[in-house]
């Protein structure tokens, strides 16, 4: 197939054009796509589903699936810890718009994911019906295309706030260089056309199991009427606030108990264990839980997904590479799963257990290997841990699907993978929350509405219920607290020395609301970022207080008085390392001659990230450059179908 009517400049972002790549996926997604066709060469349903594969995979979502997506949406709301070069500096909330990992998720959206919905959407309409393609069969391709083209303006205007919207490829829109960004009341307006045009035209089903159904397309309209509901605070930093009344907000809050309702009802997807859901075997198919995903084949570089090799701590997980070692949940996270929760053992591998690598090879962490009466091919001691840079004695586990023992199709940087968008349980927890908004707006008012729905996910999934009510937040009220750390002095020698932290983000509490029973349930899976963005628009000073009292810091470093080595390969051999901060002022102000405050943590820029008003990323400096500094509100031009770009 030949395509003409590409008319995306790579002027236009600064970026490199990237649309309708060739790919060599194989399976499902073997497809011939070229940068050019002819519209006489589609003729045909099939030849229009050919068009749709490369929404679902392939180079189309690599660059967001490489950093841009864990870095951002597990980094930056501390799921995941990292402190390396710019993936930890997101973490680490020192987000500036030079970063390159913000450059490749918003030429993902943009160069990739929209430029070839519009493409598809575009080329289809211009197609004459005929025996071989009827109007409810284009209308259906057309929808699958608007759905992917609303979800990628969705991530996109809830990750940079006021951006462009981009509805035409064949417009010339490259003679537009200063293309405006747009209020967020007309992305959400043109997002919300997208997806009830794909609840409307897609089917209830699929012999393609993988392709979007009607029931996708109302569990993404859910999503985005509930982050649309929690939308009643005045906000900070953007042209056009976007803020709802508190009826407006009712009424989305009740369309989404109705739309997560019928999905539920629907028999779509079914609850089911972690184990099961997060299985090698699974890993090319959609799960039990699956409502709508992304499915990525190996092939070249870009053509697979680098998930695994980024997250696996060595290459006896991911043949090849695997740059994972200083990645892990972060302690306070980890911490809060009951020891008894299956979950915590699919999210993270961690001391105590054993695993099997993808060659089917035993795998163990801990201090009591000797102990068992198998051939350990594989030791990771906590001291091992420290020593190949992972500070918090876990490594991340989920999608990492050697894990299970299974050989998997693994060529470096690129993988066979299914990354869900989103799980049944989600749908649940959803519901949870419109049914919890309902009742009191207000994030720490407690209520046992949800409970019906949070518990049924929890029991699925063999975690521990929730018996009393629960607010979305809990002002956990934090009080400074005394750490001990290893200090050097002159001679070199250790000696502990206790600082009172001043930070309410130091301390050993457990969070058990709801904004944490969602980072447990979804951690690794890109819905931490956007969840805290909904929380945000609620309560953004609570939100600031939540970023406050949540613990990134290094957990983890010798204990200098502990005699029996034996403890340093558990947990309790070790100690915070030192407050960058407080320890060289408490030093300073006590006088300690000859002390340093050597192994430091890094600096974590809480206040500057809430200063800056980062709830909104800075929009990447070359794309910026061709982007007119000129906000727009052009949500009445989409509605009434005049907007121009």
């Amino acid at each position: 197939m030949k395509l003409n009517n590409l008319k995306y400049k790579s002027l236009l972002w600064g970026l490199g054009a990237l649309a309708f790549c060739t790919t060599s996926c194989k399976d499902f997604l073997d497809v011939d796509v070229y940068d050019q066709y002819s519209t006489a060469s589609v003729n045909s349903y099939n030849d229009c589903l050919s068009l749709t594969k490369p929404l679902y995979g392939a180079r189309t979502w690599a660059e967001y699936d490489s950093k841009f997506s864990w870095c951002v949406n597990e980094g930056i709301p501390g799921v995941l810890f990292n402190v390396y070069q710019e993936e930890g500096a997101l973490f680490l909330l020192s987000i500036g718009e030079d970063n390159p990992i913000l450059l490749e998720g918003y030429r993902s959206l943009y160069s990739d994911v929209i430029s070839i919905s519009n493409q598809v959407i575009e080329t289809v309409s211009a197609l004459e019906t005929n025996a071989s393609l009827t109007e409810a069969q284009k209308n259906q391709i057309i929808a699958e295309a608007r759905l992917f083209r609303g979800y990628a303006h969705f991530l996109a205007t809830e990750y940079f706030g006021e951006v462009p919207l981009v509805l035409h490829s064949t417009e010339d829109i490259s003679k537009n260089i200063a293309l405006p960004c747009v209020s967020r009341k007309t992305l959400y307006t043109a997002i919300e056309n997208d997806f009830k045009f794909a609840e409307e035209y897609l089917p209830k089903s699929s012999n393609d199991n993988w392709r979007a159904t009607k029931y996708a397309a109302k569990a993404l309209l859910a999503k985005l009427y509930l982050t649309m509901g929690s939308c009643v605070a005045d906000l900070p930093g953007a042209t056009y606030p976007f803020k709802v009344s508190p009826a407006e907000s009712q009424e989305y809050m009740n369309k989404v108990v109705s739309l997560t309702t019928e999905v539920i009802n629907s028999k779509v997807a079914s609850l089911d264990s972690h184990k099961n859901i997060f299985s090698a075997e699974g890993r090319t198919a959609p799960s039990a839980e699956t409502v709508l995903a992304l499915y990525y084949r190996m092939g070249e570089y870009g053509e697979g997904s680098a998930y695994q090799a980024q997250m696996a701590n060595d290459a006896v997980w991911s043949p090849g590479s695997g740059w994972g070692s200083g990645k892990g949940i972060s302690y306070t996270l980890y911490n809060s799963f009951a020891k008894n929760d299956p979950r915590l053992y699919e999210l993270c591998i961690v001391n105590d257990r054993e695993y099997l690598t993808v060659k089917g090879e035993k795998y163990y962490n801990g201090p009591n290997y000797s102990n068992y009466d198998i051939k350990v091919d594989h030791v990771k001691t906590g001291t091992e841990f420290l020593n190949s840079g992972q500070c918090v004695l876990n490594n991340v586990k989920k999608y990492i699907w050697g894990v299970d023992g299974t050989s998997v199709n693994s060529v470096g940087m690129s993988i066979d993978r299914r990354a869900d968008i989103i799980r049944i349980s989600d749908v649940y927890m959803m519901r949870a929350e419109a049914k919890m908004a309902l009742e009191n707006m207000s994030v720490t008012a407690k209520s046992s509405v949800g409970l019906s729905d949070i518990n049924a996910v929890l029991e699925a999934h063999g975690a521990p219920q929730i018996t009393s009510p629960i607010a979305y937040f809990d002002d956990m009220e934090v009080q400074p607290t005394s750490y001990t750390f290893n200090v050097k002095v002159d001679d070199g020698a250790p000696k502990a020395f206790t600082v009172l932290g001043k930070v309410a983000m130091y301390h050993n509490l457990v969070r058990t609301d709801f904004v944490q029973q969602r980072r447990k349930e979804f951690a690794m899976e890109g819905q931490a970022w956007l969840d805290l963005k909904r929380f945000f628009y609620r309560d953004p000073i609570n939100a600031e207080k939540f970023m406050y009292q949540m613990d990134r810091g290094i957990q983890f470093s010798k204990n200098p008085e502990v005699q029996d080595e034996s403890l340093f390969e558990t947990e309790t051999g070790y100690l915070r390392r030192q407050l960058v901060h407080d320890l060289n002022e408490e030093i300073t102000n006590q006088q300690y001659e000859g002390f340093t405050a050597g192994d430091n943590e890094p600096e974590i820029f809480v206040k500057s990230f809430i200063d800056n008003h980062r709830w909104y990323l800075p929009i990447p400096t070359s794309a910026k450059a061709y982007l007119s500094s000129t906000v727009q509100d052009l949500a009445s031009q989409v509605a009434d179908q005049t907007y121009p770009y």
